[in-house]
């Protein structure tokens, strides 16, 4: 049996092995750099509360390939130790801080909130995460009350992002990478009520993370039902818009919502858009699904892995 099939076996009987803690208690120095080409998953407050399910999940990534994960902080961060066994497999730590769930109502934020939301900063740092990924960093998408101009957006939320990074300068070392999630019809409009645009964002940013999941394209036919075309045009607009050196990461599909309009099954849906990633301009991928359920994933990761890509002409990437 193949490593990569051995240890989809051991997540999901996760109740029934064992863990070694070996790999918890190595030391390892920090993965500062992001890889050239980032290909992992999104881990959420269940998985990191439990760690057995966290371990292996941690080493079903490392066998198959994959090179990084994106955490959540809130409400309940990872242990030290979580960390640095994350870190002695060679997977690249990426910390998700959500900051206005379903997008700021006022023009401001409360004070108390953005207190809260630099302290998981800070936390972050501490546990020696090399970036921060801010979340939700946007207003309401049509749900404000007031009026506002788009430039004005853009300033508003990019002061917030500049505080963020002036406030924690204290926990957060020079060279922490900041990025960000952006909706996935961003790098297709020229303005957008949210408060999120490619130039300004990436003039301040090291990362930007497009939300690209075809189902969400509502209304657009093309996009919902092809998968492949909707990952790559994403990020060759995301990179063709941004500042030199920014990274353009997408986030995946890895749930079934509206898998049917492609006419694909649910693992090759998912291995399209990695291919997608792939022939695009940008820098890799991460898979979203909320509840952590991977096994489709793992599976469509390997047929990438093995299977040539649509696309076999080679593309530069917008490095410094």
């Amino acid at each position: 049996m193949k490593p990569v099939f051995t240890f989809l076996l051991l997540f999901v009987y996760v109740s029934c092995q064992s863990v070694s803690s070996t790999k918890s208690q190595q030391k390892s120095g920090s993965i500062q750099e992001p890889p050239e080409f980032i290909e992992g998953l999104y881990i959420n407050t269940k998985t990191i509360r439990d760690k057995k399910r966290w371990s292996l999940l941690f080493q079903v990534m490392k066998d198959a390939g994959m090179n990084t994960a994106v955490v959540d902080m809130q409400p309940y961060p990872p242990s030290p130790e979580q960390v640095a066994e994350a870190k002695a497999l060679g997977i690249y730590m990426v910390a998700r801080v959500v900051n206005f769930e379903g997008g700021l109502l006022e023009k401001t934020p409360n004070a108390n909130l953005v207190s809260s939301i630099q302290k998981s900063i800070r936390k972050a740092c501490e546990l020696g995460f090399p970036e921060i990924q801010l979340d939700y960093i946007r207003y309401a998408d049509g749900g404000t009350n007031f009026s506002m101009s788009y430039e004005k957006r853009y300033e508003s939320i990019l002061g917030i992002i500049k505080d963020h990074k002036e406030k924690t300068k204290d926990s957060c070392p020079s060279d922490t990478r900041w990025s960000a999630d952006i909706f996935g019809r961003v790098p297709f409009i020229e303005n957008d009520i949210i408060g999120q645009k490619v130039e300004p964002f990436s003039e301040e940013l090291n990362g930007l993370y497009p939300m690209l999941y075809p189902s969400h394209f509502y209304g657009l036919t093309k996009r919902v039902s092809d998968p492949y075309g909707t990952i790559k045009d994403g990020l060759d607009l995301t990179v063709k818009r941004a500042k030199q050196g920014t990274k353009a990461v997408a986030w995946v599909q890895g749930f079934k919502m509206m898998v049917g309009p492609s006419k694909l099954s649910y693992i090759d849906y998912i291995k399209v858009q990695m291919q997608g990633a792939k022939d695009s301009a940008g820098h890799g991928f991460i898979v979203w699904n909320a509840g952590n359920e991977y096994l489709e994933t793992m599976n469509a990761y390997e047929k990438y892995k093995k299977e040539p890509t649509p696309n076999s002409t080679k593309v530069s990437r917008n490095e410094e």
